[in-house]
């Protein structure tokens, strides 16, 4: 599989500038904005990833191997997770 530390640490980077204060205090216009809606996209692809993420762990702990389809789903749920967080840093502009 391909190595996935590069994208990790970029969409890891990314999540933290989307959080930090100069981001929050520009989405907290009350109501529902583009950034808000950015980073639930972005929580979302975050959730959808590690849960696929688990679920490949416990079945290779378990004596089980992926297979290329799970580990295509992962890969995608992976780039699904790096573009949200980079909509997030545009949208938002952390």
């Amino acid at each position: 599989m391909v190595s996935e530390r590069l994208p990790v640490i970029a969409a890891g980077a990314v999540l933290l500038l989307a959080f930090s204060p100069p981001a929050r205090a520009a989405s907290a216009g009350g109501t529902d904005s583009a950034c808000d809606r950015a980073v639930a996209a972005a929580d979302g692809a975050e959730h959808d990833y590690e849960a696929l993420k688990r679920g490949i762990e416990r079945q290779i702990a378990d004596g089980g191997h992926p297979g290329t389809a799970e580990l295509q789903a992962l890969q995608d749920a992976g780039a699904q997770r790096v573009s949200t967080a980079s909509q997030v840093r545009r949208v938002c502009g952390a």
